[in-house]
């Protein structure tokens, strides 16, 4: 018998309905369309025997509604549909748990987790009871997403690779044998052997090479981090390409923005930036050049050079009782 899906809403939540609300990477919609072979009908329905579904069964499968469709006679309605034969139409009851309120989207959410699990357990991955892992992402042999954890969309976790607890992995790739902790990627690339965080934050088109430390309350925008760099804590590297082997000191800004237009700033390999200086793009700094910290960078840089850019302190003795009185 036919089977045909139409759109109609039980709730309505934050402006979504209740077929469009994610479970773990698909919606009921998907997932009902997937396991049942269904034929989505926005207009007028066939005329004929068939059974009609709300989208709001989403882990109904092939063999439940086999054996509805068994124990069923004559024509009958439920919450969740109707089944049209010959004859009057009766109530029946529905042929599996549904999403018929926000109440039910809890419970819902927790299956689609459990099942995710199992799914990634398949393939050799671990999900800890409270992650949530998207069953469109790819978890690769001996990774693991530990409670607390969210992995979305079309992210790549590769093998041995660790996604902690609080950390969010948004449409990203974490490469073999890296450790996210409590961090938040979106749309970035973490190659391997890397350990991010905690409590940074990846923006889109943000890309980390191998062997690479980007650390506590570091932010990363549009900028390309070449291997074995170190961006240990406090800086914003925003529309910048590092080369190999940069270290990048705590507050250090790449001051991108003029008010009016963005600017890149290129660093080259084995640079080092001291703490709390300021790269104000467009900048470009040489291979193996020294900025020491507390510098403010307006000018480029050959290959290494050496930039200092304090002022000198006024030292007055004895004076500190004036100012603390």
């Amino acid at each position: 018998m036919k089977i045909y899906l139409v759109k109609r809403s039980f709730f309505t939540f934050r402006g979504k309905k209740s077929y469009e609300l994610d479970l773990l990477g698909k919606t009921c919609l998907d997932r009902m369309c997937e396991a049942l072979d269904a034929e989505v009908v926005e207009g007028a329905l066939p005329a004929g025997e068939k059974l009609v579904l709300y989208p709001v069964y989403p882990f109904l499968t092939a063999e439940e509604v086999t054996r509805f469709l068994t124990v069923q006679t004559g024509s009958v309605r439920f919450r969740g549909g109707y089944l049209e034969r010959s004859g009057a139409f009766r109530e029946s009851g529905d042929p599996s748990d549904g999403l018929f309120s926000l109440a039910d989207y809890s419970t819902c959410l927790a299956r689609a987790a459990r099942e995710s699990a199992v799914l990634h357990a398949e393939h050799g991955a671990l999900v800890e009871d409270g992650a949530l892992v998207d069953v469109t992402a790819r978890l690769g042999w001996g990774a693991a997403v530990r409670r607390g954890a969210v992995v979305k969309g079309a992210s790549v976790v590769g093998e041995d690779a660790e996604i902690c607890g609080g950390s969010v992995v948004d449409n990203s790739f974490v490469g073999a044998g890296s450790r996210v902790e409590s961090s938040y990627l979106s749309d970035a690339r973490v190659g391997k052997r890397c350990v991010i965080g905690p409590f940074a934050r990846l923006r889109p088109a943000s890309v980390v090479g191998d062997d690479c430390r980007v650390g506590d309350f570091v932010e990363l925008k549009n900028a390309r981090v070449g291997d074995g760099c170190k961006i240990a804590h406090l800086a914003y590297v925003g529309d910048a390409d590092l080369a190999e082997r940069v270290n990048v000191g705590c507050g250090v800004v790449f001051a991108n923005y003029d008010g009016k237009r963005k600017s890149r700033t290129r660093v080259g390999k084995g640079a080092f930036l001291g703490s709390n200086c300021n790269l104000i793009a467009p900048l470009q700094v040489g291979a193996g050049a020294y900025v020491a910290a507390g510098t403010t960078l307006t000018r480029d840089l050959a290959g290494g050079d050496f930039c200092i850019g304090r002022s000198r302190e006024t030292v007055k003795k004895g004076s500190a009782k004036k100012y603390l009185d």
